[in-house]
């Protein structure tokens, strides 16, 4: 590493020299006024010598050997110019990485609950090399979400990544930007089996960005006392603007990297596919994409900004701060242990993996604030609001979503009789025929692949449709009335060959079409979520590839698979395609009412 390299400082105040060398810039030698003395033990003979160069000769022949048929070094610094200076990656066989590019100035201080500053507007780029070559902080976060988890990250934090095949700017390859999921309270761009990879980038010919943004309390919390200063009087939605920033990043400097500020898909998954709906809708981020692809994204998106405001008084409370100055004289880990975990609002959102309790609404973190989002995303598109963004989209959900963290760690050992008293007690508080019209509607789920795990399929497909598969179709169907552009919709139903943990801070294995199924598939991780895989399995990843990759180079889906709501695709180890998905269940539903129970957030 040269004397010119620079590391991004974890305070943001200054930069400093990764190496340091002798402040006169030279050696010292400690023994320079000594007499030298040599032993007769360390005068090589010359038998010695020879034993030795034939020893080093074969060592250089064998290195030699291993380097031919491992390929190029794996460790190759590159360095690329942006509008920020120089960013200095690596590259292997498979292709060319950076890792921990600054997007933004550090949102500390009085940058808190403020919007991003784009690092190129100002004074803070670095000076010579800017090592690229490791992941940076996450943003701050707990995990698991509640007052004890862990706490980890920093607010030091908005660092994007990039994987490119090549560094030609002429090249003009298609960019995918990866929005990770968490809940928007957690997790980050870089988690090992659910981000990019150069190898992704190589074999599918795309150029692939993923980033971190604020979460939970210091990315969406807001209050009215924090609209003080505010240009736009609004509060909350910081972690979006941060989304917002890192595309402008893209359209930048992104050619730099081999790919065509003109041709960009955004994707991502849960919170991150709720992220994708909200850059659809907003004015901020016009013609920073081309295409988007919603990933188990939320459904329910109406809260006003002073509903919110109001909602998140209780943070006041806990904190005993009532104004700006104190909010920002706490940590970091003091404010994401004061959020409401577990009381109203109930950001932790635990129930959402469950049949819905009648009366309980978790409260919202992404808010219609009339700034990034000037109304509510079914409003905006019903009443033709011009702001959005019309650009072909795809809406995607698996089966069973709810079976990566069930309300229940012993639903793998349920029997029917424990299936239908879970059923009874849970839909019993909407009437009584609710729960035996819901019990008769999925009777065809009790025979399955796994033979004794069949209820708990049958009860995380009964959750799925209410919190997520029926209401998406009715969020495909409003898209289709609105867009101009195409729109897809497709249900994964591919279940794995063995059980897998999604994240190693949820303790529950899945076994079915559980969430993140499609992402880790089209990400070809499932080495890292099942430790194993098998031909079908790998047969799955490469059809999530070949139909996500196919709608990034052409802005549609290949013959076979028409525009909603001509066919919604159902896609296991082959695709398969429906004119319409459990009408009857979708449709009892949403006439009693439970799609106002979908996933929020």
């Amino acid at each position: 590493m040269s004397d010119e390299e620079y590391e991004f400082p974890e305070d943001g105040s200054e930069f400093q020299h990764l190496v340091h060398g002798n402040e006169d810039g030279e050696e010292e030698d400690a023994s320079s006024d000594q007499p030298r003395t040599t032993l007769p033990c360390m005068v090589p003979t010359r038998k010695t010598l020879c034993a030795l160069c034939c020893s080093l000769a074969l060592l250089l022949f064998v290195a030699a050997c291993l380097a031919y048929l491992s390929g190029p070094s794996a460790d190759i610094l590159v360095d690329v110019t942006i509008g920020c200076g120089v960013v200095r990656g690596y590259h292997s066989n498979a292709g060319f990485t950076f890792k921990g590019i600054p997007y933004a100035v550090p949102p500390l201080k009085n940058l808190r609950w403020r919007p991003p500053v784009p690092l190129n507007s100002t004074e803070f780029c670095w000076k010579g090399i800017y090592s690229a070559t490791q992941f940076r902080n996450s943003c701050a976060q707990v995990q698991p979400m509640k007052k004890e988890g862990t706490f980890m990250g920093d607010e030091d934090c908005l660092y994007l990544n990039v994987w490119t095949p090549v560094l030609n700017e002429e090249a003009k390859l298609p960019v995918m930007v990866w929005i990770h999921g968490g809940y928007l309270h957690m997790l980050n761009g870089s988690v090992p089996g659910y981000m990019p990879s150069v190898e992704l980038a190589v074999e599918t010919g795309v150029v692939f960005v993923s980033f971190n943004y604020r979460l939970n309390a210091l990315g969406f919390l807001a209050l009215e006392i924090l609209r003080e200063g505010s240009a736009t009087n609004t509060s909350g939605n910081y972690g979006f603007l941060d989304q917002i920033t890192a595309l402008q990043w893209v359209q930048k400097n992104i050619r730099a990297f081999g790919g065509d500020p003109a041709n960009v898909t955004i994707f991502g998954q849960s919170s991150g596919g709720t992220s994708v709906w909200t850059l659809m809708m907003s004015p901020l981020a016009k013609g920073l994409f081309h295409k988007a692809i919603d990933i188990s994204g939320s459904y329910i998106y109406n809260k006003s900004l002073k509903e919110a405001e109001k909602d998140n008084l209780i943070f006041l409370e806990t904190t005993n701060c009532w104004d700006v100055q104190c909010l920002r004289s706490l940590s970091a880990e003091e404010i994401v242990k004061a959020v409401p975990w577990f009381e109203y609002p109930f950001w932790a959102a635990e129930d959402l993996t469950d049949l819905p309790i009648k009366g309980r609404f978790d409260g919202a973190v992404a808010v219609v604030d009339g700034y990034v989002l000037p109304a509510a995303p079914f409003q905006m598109w019903e009443q033709n609001f011009s702001e959005y963004n019309d650009v072909p989209f795809v809406i995607g959900t698996t089966r069973q979503e709810s079976d990566f963290s069930p309300a229940f760690n012993n639903i793998s050992i349920w029997t029917w009789d424990d299936y239908q008293w879970f059923v009874t007690d849970k839909l019993k508080p909407f009437g009584n025929n609710i729960s035996e019209t819901a019990l008769s509607l999925y009777q065809e789920f009790k025979q399955c692949q796994v033979p004794k795990r069949c209820p708990e399929k049958t009860y995380t497909t009964m959750v799925t449709d209410v919190r997520i598969t029926c209401p998406s179709n009715d969020l495909a169907r409003r898209a289709a009335r609105a867009l101009k552009s195409p729109v897809y919709r497709y249900i994964v139903t591919y279940i794995p060959s063995t059980e897998a943990r999604v994240f190693d801070f949820i303790p529950f294995a899945g076994r079915f079409s559980y969430h993140t199924l499609d992402t880790t598939g089209f990400f070809k991780t499932f080495d890292i979520m099942q430790k194993a895989t098998t031909a079908i399995d790998r047969q799955f990843q490469r059809l999530m590839q070949k139909y996500f990759i196919h709608f990034v180079k052409t802005g549609k889906m290949p013959p076979e698979w028409q525009t909603y709501p001509k066919h919604i695709a159902l896609l296991s180890n082959t695709f398969n395609a429906t004119t319409d998905d459990f009408p009857k269940q979708c449709s009892f539903w949403e006439k009693n009412g439970f799609y106002s129970y979908a996933w929020i957030n």
